[in-house]
């Protein structure tokens, strides 16, 4: 929507158009930032929090979406792994990529036809499309993105009979299922993004969306290329804002993430409605993990002066931020992930739990949650552990 003489689209909420977004401010050192490929980006950035659909967001400016369109044009997927994606540890189906955990309970909670069609929006090298062809061989797929970097690898894997790219693509068909992993938290106007795409979907189509939970998980704050940060509030003012119907929603499906099964048409969710305190609960929230934030930071500069070995534990977002956060004052990174032990982020070892030196600290910048799993996993090793006892999001 255009905004009134006066009003900015700095000072308007991208997600609904609400004027007069509140600031959110950090105090202290701002936070560096790294992108969702897990590279470091220069710059810092600025946050609100909007009262009307509660979404805490980046202000959208043209240095913003410049640093977005350089981050896009050169997206090293997984870079770590060799492109291989993320491993999820002891889920409710079990272990294995994220992409194949996800469409197990995604398939469990939809009765899927024998044959059909998906567009994994956001493709990226395939992982998602290479899981669902092995769920269901006899789907014809498709991929998009905005780039074309990596056409002739989709192109090539099993099942894929198209790839589209750009922001506007022509659709040849329409789908029965689109996914959309880890995309709408990039787009700065994601209720109209939804309604044109809901529209390439057969009658009975379904949108698969999946996207970090801000409550479960702080970190996505530092993620340069993230505009909107979710939560259930502001996820389901986005869903019911484009029309869409919620047959599924959990939190718990995928560790700190959000996932959402929506269709177009069935029974009317009602209008978004604002939240009764104008967002106040919303705006303390974020404002403590500004504060979780920095204790972790605080917390790894703690074992960094001790004088010991360092490493720190993961090999993504997190742990590239504190490592930054540290100025790459850090000796190797650990990691539980196969596909990327014995691999390198910015020159330094991904080692295995196993394999961290005697008389090294590994601080862990997760919470409390996630570290007590992993410290449980490793109890028979002699590993000095170090977390912050205090980062419990929620």
């Amino acid at each position: 929507m255009p905004n009134p003489p006066g009003h900015s689209a700095a000072t308007a909420c991208h997600i609904c158009g609400h004027l007069d977004v509140e600031p959110l401010e950090q105090k202290g050192k701002p936070f560096r930032l790294v992108s969702s490929d897990v590279q470091p980006v220069p710059g810092t950035a600025e946050f609100s929090i909007c009262p009307r659909c509660l979404t805490v967001q980046k202000t959208i400016t043209p240095t913003w979406q410049a640093m977005a369109d350089r981050i896009y044009a050169s997206y090293d997927i997984n870079h770590q792994s060799q492109g291989a994606e993320p491993t999820i540890f002891d889920s409710a189906k079990g272990s294995g990529p994220r992409s194949l955990i996800l469409l197990r309970n995604f398939l469990d909670m939809v009765d899927l036809a024998r044959e059909g069609r998906l567009l994994d929006f956001g493709c990226s090298n395939g992982n998602l499309l290479k899981s669902f062809h092995g769920l269901r061989p006899d789907w014809k797929l498709s991929g998009a993105e905005l780039f074309d970097q990596w056409k002739d690898t989709v192109l090539a894997l099993p099942g894929v009979e198209a790839f589209y790219s750009g922001a506007n693509a022509a659709y040849a068909e329409k789908f029965d299922v689109i996914s959309l992993s880890h995309v709408l938290e990039h787009i700065p106007d994601p209720i109209s993004f939804l309604k044109e795409i809901s529209g390439h979907l057969t009658p009975r189509g379904r949108i698969l969306l999946a996207m970090p939970n801000l409550r479960q998980n702080p970190s996505d704050l530092i993620i340069a290329d993230h505009c909107s940060h979710f939560d259930e509030n502001s996820l389901s003012y986005v869903t019911h804002a484009a029309g869409l119907h919620t047959e599924l929603f959990s939190t718990e499906m995928l560790p700190k993430e959000l996932v959402a099964v929506l269709s177009v048409g069935g029974p009317s969710a009602g209008p978004p409605l604002a939240a009764g305190d104008g967002g106040k609960a919303s705006r303390e929230r974020c404002l403590f993990y500004f504060k979780l934030l920095d204790e972790v930071r605080e917390a790894a500069k703690s074992c960094r002066e001790e004088g010991q070995p360092l490493g720190i534990m993961g090999s993504s977002i997190a742990a590239l931020w504190t490592m930054m956060e540290l100025d790459s004052k850090v000796d190797f990174f650990v990691d539980e992930d196969r596909n990327r032990v014995g691999h390198q982020l910015l020159s330094l070892p991904i080692v295995d739990p196993s394999r961290v030196p005697e008389g090294a600290l590994v601080f862990i910048p997760m919470s409390v949650v996630v570290a007590e799993r992993i410290i449980q996993r490793w109890k028979g090793h002699a590993i000095d552990f170090r977390y912050v006892p205090t980062n419990r999001p929620g």
